[in-house]
């Protein structure tokens, strides 16, 4: 080989040289991560949402098994009580779904810089583990949730990829490892009241006041009222919806069920209802949970919100046959019929369901049923005192008011 056909040779080896290197920069320079997945993609390239039969959670001190039965979602830490199966779907779509908005070329031990850091003592740093099990219980995924990202959604690790993390287009709000936010809070409603009977706290046998009314529309009256007694109207009005659409935040244990009928400070409100319901309720004050102290470098904690235990006892008894008028019309009376078995098939199938929640204890906050626990003189409307008289200084007596005579006319003067 000539001379100058090694030069042109070796001048083109350094030119593709310059090129790679130029290509190599210009990529680093954009930006681009060199991970599994990238921006625009899914987080995983599938994930089959409907094999799921187990979600585990953790964080840092708490768990929850997510279970999915042949009648719906369970939470096995609350004795399997039904899970929000809306919630579940939910997620699980989320994860099918969710897009990344950005790749950060990192492996494992970097994951703590983004609140994925399973040694970590507290929950901001410590983040969440979701671990997605089939009904052969072969796991699915398993992925780490971390702390929030600034532009938005949040820092996410499949523990399959360890190419990088991830800042997903979500922030994934429903997914914590409490047990009490997975429950499905459906609860008993009490509707057009008619009564409401009060034991005093701490003697059930004992009735601390009764109120009742004629109908849905009419106000309620106190019961056996003295002389002078007359209902708080504020207080009064607060009784024509309480419980009608009511929350609880917890379920209690069976353990802690069973001692609230012989609960020493137990409270038991009856009502009763238009549409022939009665619910009895036995209401327990929830005790204080001793505070935890602050981890370094973190707030103190909120003081705990007063709760209640209750448990409900479900009673229906309806009219099985309408009550017809002696001029009525057969055209009419098919359709009342019509009217009163529609009726008559919603007010057995409310009483099933009702019924369903019998059993068991319920953590609800004290604003649900504060109306309910008031002594007999806290529902009394108040006397308005006189207003005060003008005020004299010491040592002078009041002013004597000289009374007036009206001038007299004489006619004709």
């Amino acid at each position: 080989m000539s001379k100058k056909s090694l030069i042109l040779l070796w001048s083109i080896v350094a030119l593709l040289i310059v090129g790679v290197i130029s290509l190599t920069v210009k990529k680093s320079d954009s930006g681009e991560a060199k991970t599994n997945r990238s921006r625009g993609q899914t987080l995983m390239e599938s994930f089959p949402a409907k094999d799921v039969a187990s979600i585990k959670i953790n964080g840092l001190d708490q768990s929850v098994t997510l279970t999915k039965k042949d009648t719906g979602w369970i939470v096995s830490e609350r004795e399997d009580y039904p899970a929000n199966t809306a919630t579940i779907n939910s997620l699980l779509r989320t994860i099918e779904d969710v897009k990344i908005n950005n790749a950060i070329e990192a492996g494992p031990t970097y994951a703590k810089r983004f609140g994925i850091d399973l040694t970590a003592k507290t929950q901001q740093d410590h983040g969440i583990e979701l671990t997605f099990v089939d009904a052969k219980k072969e796991n699915i995924a398993t992925i780490f949730l971390g702390k929030e990202a600034e532009s938005g959604g949040r820092f996410i690790q499949n523990a399959a990829d360890t190419s990088g993390i991830y800042v997903t287009s979500e922030s994934f709000p429903t997914a914590t490892a409490s047990a009490k936010d997975w429950l499905d809070d459906e609860f008993f409603k009490v509707e057009k009241i008619k009564s409401i009977t009060v034991t005093s706290a701490g003697n059930p046998e004992k009735s601390e006041w009764k109120v009742s009314r004629s109908d849905e529309n009419a106000e309620f009256s106190l019961e056996g009222a003295q002389a002078g007694e007359t209902l708080d109207t504020n207080i009064a009005s607060q009784w024509k919806t309480v419980l009608s659409a009511a929350r609880f935040q917890d379920v209690a244990l069976a353990a802690d069920y069973s001692k609230l009928a012989t609960a020493a400070d137990r409270q038991i409100a009856t009502i009763t209802t238009v549409d022939g319901f009665t619910y009895t309720i036995t209401i327990v004050a929830k005790p204080a949970a001793p505070a935890k102290p602050a981890a370094a470098g973190e707030p103190p904690a909120p003081e705990e919100e007063k709760a209640y235990n209750i448990s409900v006892k479900v009673e229906g008894t309806f009219a099985k046959e309408r009550t017809k008028a002696a001029d009525e019309k057969p055209e009419d009376a098919k359709t009342k019929d019509e009217e009163f078995a529609k009726n008559s098939k919603l007010l057995a199938d409310k009483l099933k369901t009702e019924q369903g929640f019998q059993g068991r204890a319920y953590e609800v906050s004290s604003y649900v049923i504060d109306s309910l626990l008031k002594p007999r003189a806290e529902i009394l409307s108040k006397a308005t005192p006189p207003a005060p008289g003008p005020e004299i200084p010491p040592g002078l007596s009041p002013i004597p008011q000289e009374s007036v005579t009206p001038p007299i006319s004489i006619d004709g003067q």
